[in-house]
């Protein structure tokens, strides 16, 4: 028998336009906000991924793009509510692409993504009786984000989002996701004399600086934002360039912080790579509880500032920033006790993992933002390393996206 297509087997350029009504019973959740669901007197065994709905319920839907294995549904009206659903508190759920969760209480958001976690690790990496060793909640469940990207049609004078699987803009005034000063920013911007001619993003800190980066206004510059990051007993500035990353959300980095710091060893001793380290956010934090601590960047911006993070924050800690690609210096490094590996969503490149096999830290601190990626990584390790502890970190309330965090011990 032919296996049930999954999230990952979507790809929309396969996909043929479609535009007929149907009747749909919902199952169960998928990954990428999704749900499964079945079309009433349709070919039997077709699956149809719809959002912005709850297993149990049954909706009236557009299949608006089919293969003959999977179809792609927006709900229309509904026929039958899952008990579980609740208002969204913001007005553009379900236009804007932003949220895929604002109908559930935040508590069963994370239950959903523990459980989507869970399936993911069985299905991708093999761990069939894995279970969670905790979740970190976000202290804000709105209002958290540092930065937003806005998407701009300076003819029809829309600044917003994409509607999810279209690059049609939806026109937003208030971003419930992002803190206050980018909800500020957005105004101010769209007020100005000069309209924003093409995309721009916003930063801002807690501290309270607000930045515009790509487009020019009278209200704002496009310049680096310093924001200031307290965990561990520790505090640090951290200088942040238009082309450098870091982390979203504001509130639980400290707390996601902690959790790495955790994992260390208490006399300090421990020699660390911090890999793909950006702007030396963890790499900061590690080296005060370490003997030795080296940071590996690719992009020169995010090195330079994590050089000037470094500098301006006095620290005494033996620090080193290296500018180039893990692929290409790992194996050049000698050995570490620890690897912190913090990878872009794509997981790590094979020669990575083989080089890290050969090496053999006694440790393996893994954080990602795409569980698929991440279960595969740990998989390949699998013969030399197991799962000490797994955390879900729930860096992006009312999406489906959320940050793992795994602590990897030498068998």
């Amino acid at each position: 028998m032919k296996p049930l297509p999954s999230v990952e087997d979507i790809n929309p350029r396969k996909t043929k336009i479609a535009n007929r009504e149907v009747i749909l019973t919902i199952d169960r959740y998928a990954g990428e906000g999704m749900c499964i669901a079945y079309e009433e007197g349709g070919e039997p065994g077709k699956v149809v991924f719809a959002r912005y709905v709850l297993p149990g319920e049954r909706i009236r839907a557009k299949i608006y793009r089919e293969t003959k294995d999977y179809a792609m549904a927006d709900p229309i009206e509904w026929l039958e509510l899952s008990p579980l659903r609740q208002k969204a508190p913001c007005p553009y759920f379900a236009l804007c692409g932003g949220c895929d969760y604002q109908m559930l209480d935040y508590n069963t958001q994370l239950e959903v993504k523990k459980h989507l976690v869970l399936e993911t690790f069985s299905r991708v990496g093999k761990f069939h009786d894995l279970q969670l060793t905790g979740i970190i909640e976000s202290p804000q469940a709105f209002f958290y984000r540092n930065t937003e990207t806005f998407k701009v049609n300076q003819y029809k004078k829309l600044i917003g989002f994409f509607r999810k699987d279209t690059k049609f803009i939806v026109d937003i005034e208030t971003c419930m996701l992002a803190m206050p000063g980018i909800n500020e920013a957005l105004a101010k911007l769209r007020t100005q004399e000069v309209f924003p001619p093409h995309n721009f993003k916003v930063r801002t800190t807690v501290p309270g600086e607000t930045v515009v980066h790509w487009v020019q206004s009278p209200y704002y510059e496009d310049k680096p934002v310093y924001e200031l990051v307290r965990a561990a007993g520790k505090e640090f500035r951290f200088k942040i360039s238009k082309d450098s990353f870091f982390q979203v959300n504001t509130y639980v980095i400290p707390l996601w912080l902690e959790k790495i710091i955790s994992f260390l060893a208490s006399d300090k001793h421990e020699r660390i790579f911090d890999l793909y380290c950006g702007i030396g956010l963890i790499t900061l934090f590690v080296g005060e509880f370490a003997r030795e601590t080296i940071g590996v960047e690719v992009q020169k911006a995010s090195v330079d500032d994590a050089w000037h993070n470094l500098h301006i924050n006095n620290i005494q800690s033996k620090i080193e920033f290296i500018h180039a690609s893990v692929d290409d210096t790992l194996e050049k490094l000698g050995y570490a006790d620890v690897m912190i590996i913090d990878p872009p969503r794509k997981g790590m490149d094979p020669h990575v993992i083989e080089v890290l096999k050969n090496m053999q830290p006694e440790k393996i601190i893994y954080s990602s933002c795409k569980p698929a990626t991440m279960a595969r990584d740990i998989r390949l390790l699998g013969d030399l390393y197991s799962i000490d502890q797994l955390w879900m970190v729930d860096m992006f309330p009312q999406t489906h996206h959320v940050e793992m965090l795994a602590l990897l011990k030498k068998r």
